[in-house]
């Protein structure tokens, strides 16, 4: 069955030959994380357009670039501050254990960088994942139910 994001239809050939990407407990699974893939990409791929980042007959490299170009530019995830990392330590401080025998905790100031990595990666994800029920919202999206995938 076909999916359609706005005009642009993702036939399924397209959706068989993403599949081999995304390993799965089932054919099933596979087949919706291959088609959520695709439509977020399509999404992108007109959002690119739109702001004139790309031409609509773009190559697979060419687009790439253009849609990193697009997340950075929209998604903004500032990195955390001290305060927060404290916070986050205080609060998780079993998941700073020296060892798994261990009881002991590495001080904050040993692990203050990778909290701050840690949560900066969790923003960006947060922030890209809600650019793309923005661009969802407002994209006529038929045949699969992208909200619910993410």
């Amino acid at each position: 069955m076909p999916v359609f994001v706005n005009d642009a239809e993702i036939d399924d050939n397209a959706v068989f030959s993403e599949m081999q990407y995304h390993s799965a407990e089932s054919m099933e699974k596979a087949r919706d994380a291959a088609v959520q893939a695709l439509v977020v990409r399509e999404l992108l791929r007109q959002e690119t357009v739109r702001q004139g980042l790309s031409d609509a007959d773009q190559n697979d490299v060419d687009l790439d670039a253009s849609l990193m170009r697009l997340v950075e530019q929209e998604v903004i995830a500032p990195m955390a501050s001290t305060d927060i990392c404290r916070t986050y330590y205080e609060q998780n401080t079993h998941r700073f254990r020296t060892s798994d025998a261990s009881s002991a905790i590495l001080p904050f100031d040993m692990v203050e960088e990778r909290i701050r990595d840690y949560l900066h990666t969790r923003s960006v994800r947060e922030g890209i994942r809600s650019y793309i029920l923005h661009l969802a919202g407002t994209a006529r999206i038929s045949g699969f139910d992208l909200a619910g995938s993410l």
